[in-house]
């Protein structure tokens, strides 16, 4: 999930780095309320380090500098913060937890918005409709394939148009839907 080999950040480049990552592992979300960004900036960083939220960067010089547990660590805040929990709760979840459980929080978490992301995915049912005489056309779903051999087919195509041909004018004909056009 986040890069193996040592890193060390300044703020805005951790900004930048947890923003990517959030979105390429669809960890990012609106907040509950618009009081939480989705992406921690400076002095967010700073705010969740007060807290203990967030290990103290190394320091050079004047200069924070921070790493792979930094970057997990905020990858966790935000997502916690994006499906609703208060900081004091994801406090209590983080406290002690190591750099593995760190990614492996990380994971079911992307995993359960992926799935979620998904299921909000509305595919559109796309019909075809093949016109076989004037006043006669069959609509056919794009990506249709027959479920039985071609004869069977063509039997029940064939008995829709006998109970078609004896049906009186103006019925439905026994079982066949109609659909006002």
């Amino acid at each position: 999930m986040v890069r193996e080999q040592p890193i060390t950040l300044s703020p805005d480049e951790l900004s930048s780095e947890v923003a990517h990552l959030l979105d390429e592992y669809c960890l990012a979300g609106a907040s509950q309320d618009n009081r939480v960004s989705a992406v921690p900036d400076i002095r967010t960083i700073r705010y969740y380090t007060s807290l203990g939220l967030l290990d103290r960067p190394r320091m050079e010089g004047r200069q924070a500098r921070y790493g792979k547990r930094h970057v997990l660590q905020l990858l966790a805040i935000k997502s916690l913060q994006a499906i609703g929990l208060p900081l004091s709760e994801i406090q209590a979840r983080m406290y002690g937890l190591s750099d593995a459980e760190l990614e492996s929080l990380l994971t079911s978490l992307s995993r359960g918005r992926q799935k979620k992301k998904e299921q909000q995915v509305v595919r559109p049912v796309i019909w075809r409709e093949v016109v076989i005489e004037p006043g006669l056309k069959i609509a056919i779903q794009e990506g249709w394939s027959p479920q039985v051999d071609e004869a069977t087919t063509q039997e029940k195509i064939n008995a829709i148009l006998d109970a078609l041909k004896s049906a009186p004018a103006g019925s439905n004909g026994g079982n066949i839907n109609e659909h006002d056009q």
